[in-house]
């Protein structure tokens, strides 16, 4: 389960990261207008969430046990 729980963490972290960057680079280039990119980047902001949530959901899991 700890090893479970910190590969989530992992992969929530890459993905608010990449979100964050993506979402800087669309700003500084003003493409807010481009339809797909904003799409793109919905995705991986709700993948973001969702990651995050089962995170914590998970460590909360784990400091029950304990």
């Amino acid at each position: 389960m700890r090893t479970i729980s910190f590969i989530i963490a992992v992969i929530t972290a890459l993905l608010l990261l990449s979100t964050l960057i993506c979402g800087l680079w669309i700003k500084s280039k003003n493409l807010a207008t481009d339809q797909s990119a904003l799409s793109f980047h919905m995705k991986i902001g709700v993948l973001s969430v969702a990651f995050g949530i089962i995170t914590i959901i998970l460590f909360i899991i784990q400091l029950l046990k304990k």
